[in-house]
This record gives C-alpha cells, sequence and structure tokens, in this order.
C-alpha cells in the first residue's frame, strides 16, 4: 500500500534516538470509493458510489539502532544507522523485507532496501496475477513458484522548527523523500503486465518515486495535521513493451491528501488520509478495469480515490 510505511514514522520522525532495538506492529487499511469513468484529457471523476474495494495488511517491524556520532558538534553528535527487518501479510500476500538508513545529520536520512515476495488468490481478491492481452484478462500464478521482488535506494529531507523555535506549538514538520526502485515478477518477461497485492497494471522495470509532506505537529492528542502529494511512474515506457505508447508506459500517477495523525498513548498512533488521484485516463468508456492495458491513453483522470489508515503500536 504505496506511502502508508512512511506515514507510519512520520509522528516520530524528529524524536532522538537510541541504541538497541525496537519493535513494532504497523496494520494499514484503505476503503476505495467508486468513481465515474470518463473520457478525454485532464478532468474530474466524481464519485459515483461508495465502495469500491477493500485493502488491508499487517506488517512488524524490528529495528535496531547504531549511533554513529561524526563529531561533537549537535548537527553530527546524533548521527545513526538504523537497521531494519520487516514481515508484511495481507490476506493474499506474505512479503519479508530489509532496509538500512543512515542519518547524518538530523534532516537527512538515506536508505537502502529489499523485499521479496509471494501471493495467492482467493475470494475474489488476487495478490499474485499475470495479464493475458488475447483474453484481456488476468490469470493467476502458483503461490510461491512466482515472486515479486524489490530494490531500492532513497534519499530524504526532514525539518521540524521546533529545532530553532522553542514551545510546544512552534513543531511545523517537512518531509521530502524521492525513492529510486525497481520492482518485478519472477517467471514474468519484461514487457508483460502483472498483478500484486490488488494493485493491477504493474510491469518489471525501474521506477521513481517522490514524497512530500507539510504538517503542523501538536502536543494533543490530535498529534499532526497536514497534505501530502504522491507522485510515482516508470522511467522507461518500453517498460510496458506493446504498449508502450498507446498505454503512456511512463505516465506519472499523482496523489494529493489531506492527512490527520493522533498520539493515541506513547505506543500507539493512528494516521488517517483522505486522497485523491490523478490515473490514467482512457479514449473509450469501458466497464472492465482489465480492459485498461488496451486501451489509449489520452491524459489524466482525477478522483476521490480513498480513506486510509495506519495504526501503529510500539512494543
Amino acid at each position: 500500500m504505496r506511502s502508508l510505511k512512511f506515514l507510519a514514522v512520520l509522528p516520530f520522525a524528529v524524536a532522538s534516538a537510541f541504541a538497541g532495538w525496537e519493535y513494532s506492529l504497523v496494520t494499514n487499511g484503505a476503503y476505495y470509493v467508486e468513481h465515474e469513468v470518463k473520457t478525454g484529457d485532464e478532468h474530474f471523476s466524481a464519485p459515483s458510489g461508495p465502495y469500491d474495494g477493500l485493502e488491508a495488511l499487517t506488517r512488524l517491524d524490528a529495528k535496531y539502532t547504531i549511533p554513529t556520532p561524526l563529531g561533537d558538534h549537535w548537527l553530527l553528535s546524533g548521527a545513526d544507522v538504523e537497521l531494519w527487518g520487516s514481515l508484511e501479510l495481507s490476506p493474499v500476500t506474505l512479503r519479508p523485507m530489509v532496509e538500512v538508513d543512515f542519518t547524518p545529520v538530523p534532516f537527512l536520512v538515506f536508505g537502502a532496501g529489499a523485499s521479496i515476495g509471494s501471493g495467492w488468490n482467493v475470494l475474489g481478491f488476487e495478490g499474485l496475477t499475470k495479464y493475458d492481452f488475447e483474453t484481456q484478462d488476468y490469470e493467476n500464478l502458483t503461490p510461491f513458484t512466482h515472486y515479486f521482488y524489490d530494490l531500492w535506494a532513497s534519499a530524504t529531507f526532514q525539518f521540524d522548527t521546533g529545532a530553532l523555535i522553542e514551545g510546544d506549538w512552534s513543531h511545523v514538520v517537512m518531509v521530502a523523500s524521492y525513492k529510486l526502485f525497481y520492482e518485478a515478477m519472477t517467471g514474468v518477461d519484461d514487457g508483460e503486465i502483472w498483478q500484486w497485492q490488488e494493485s493491477a497494471r504493474k510491469a518489471n522495470g525501474l521506477q521513481y518515486s517522490f514524497t512530500g509532506v507539510l504538517g503542523y505537529q501538536m502536543p494533543m492528542t490530535l498529534n499532526m495535521v497536514g497534505l501530502m502529494l504522491e507522485m510515482e511512474g516508470h522511467l522507461d515506457k518500453d517498460d510496458y513493451g506493446p504498449v508502450a505508447q498507446s498505454f503512456d508506459g511512463d505516465f506519472t500517477t499523482t496523489a494529493i491528501s489531506a492527512l490527520t495523525s493522533f498520539k493515541l498513548s506513547d505506543k500507539n498512533s493512528l494516521t488517517v488520509l483522505y486522497t485523491f488521484e490523478r490515473e490514467r485516463s482512457y479514449s473509450q468508456l469501458h466497464d472492465d478495469e482489465d480492459q485498461e492495458p488496451l486501451l489509449h491513453v489520452t491524459g489524466g483522470e482525477w478522483s476521490f480515490y480513498r480513506v486510509a489508515l495506519s495504526w501503529k503500536h510500539k512494543f
């Protein structure tokens, strides 16, 4: 689920690190809103129904922090390395993940990581499928003989005005993160289209994502309010093989979200997203999303996309 791992650490982004282990459980859920499909260039599509799907997953995180002070100056003395190990489980997928984050100064974080997982298909929910261009349908892949995997590197700038201005009400939080990642499915040729965790229209290839957050943090249960911008796409449209041009393979998906974060206790936090998203718009109307890889993309369609929640419990 895009962005929710990022969100789960936001309320604690400016907290001071300590040496040793930290364990947490993150549970994410999303409620998707149906919208009317339109054709043409840039436009907004209003909701046409109350429900278009659900998504849920939970992830157990283990983090080990190693202090690596680079000097006596306050900017350098808090440098550290964080080693992450995670196990993610959804109703249709299982995926372990590893990540290393290096924070040389309080406002910069460099990260790298990888994950690999497999999935299954049950009760109409599709965790692992491949697109058949002839039947215009996604076909089930055999669990644990095909694997989704990704590798990534990221750089994040984060700043809290509370570091310069004293007071409980002086915390304006700014975060900008750029991520370069490669994701693919084993046993699926380059140029083919596949689906992972109910997220369709994927293809093997190098991609990028940008996440920006502007928030105001407060010393109360409603801990943060803010806005989030997300952008994501393939670097090379040819990753989509025979439909690279018509499907606009390097299309940039954009999402703008209002966010609220609640500090329920010292160990529990809840973040809620209300998201508008820009996805591909097509030249003809259609009732089945499985037809979309063979349609001609003409622009972008904005819609109210989802309400998403991320609950984090620190042990």
